[in-house]
């Protein structure tokens, strides 16, 4: 597929979570094959935010220096970990809810593991803006050197 049609189904995809998110719409309580809709509805934002941000710059392909080839990198390793966030979200809560409790024997559903896991999606959320402006300041900088 390419960066022309995955751009727009994501950014599709992102509006339906916010819309859903923001009006706190019943859909998210739903449960499809014992999971809550509203974490499967997450995870698919993610994917989508993280795939955006990578189609609407192609790739980070264009910049040959050694901060664009880490950008491009880091922007690989943010995909596979949305990829694996719901696998990632079950092992530190233990269920499928996401739910963490004070009670819990160990630290596998403990509030420690709650604040790895919510670091986890906010930095999942926060680092795609980041990098799409580091590399739009450098392609920029790369741009005009290359005029001069």
């Amino acid at each position: 597929m390419t960066n022309k049609k995955i751009f727009p189904i994501s950014l599709a995809a992102i509006g339906i979570v916010v819309i859903l998110f923001s009006t706190g719409s019943s859909i998210l309580t739903y449960d499809l094959f014992g999971i809550p809709a509203g974490n499967l509805i997450l995870w698919v934002g993610l994917i989508s935010l993280l795939f955006a941000v990578y189609s609407f710059h192609k790739g980070f392909k264009a910049s040959k220096s050694m901060v664009g080839k880490f950008i491009r990198i880091l922007m690989l390793v943010l995909i596979m970990v949305s990829i694996m966030w719901f696998g990632i979200a079950y092992i530190l809560s233990g269920n499928v809810g996401f739910n963490f409790s004070s009670e819990a024997s160990g630290y596998l559903g403990s509030p420690k593991a709650s604040i790895l896991y919510w670091n986890i999606i906010y930095v999942l959320l926060i680092a795609p803006v980041v990098l799409i402006i580091f590399y739009s300041l450098l392609r920029y900088f790369e741009r005009l050197k290359d005029t001069k």
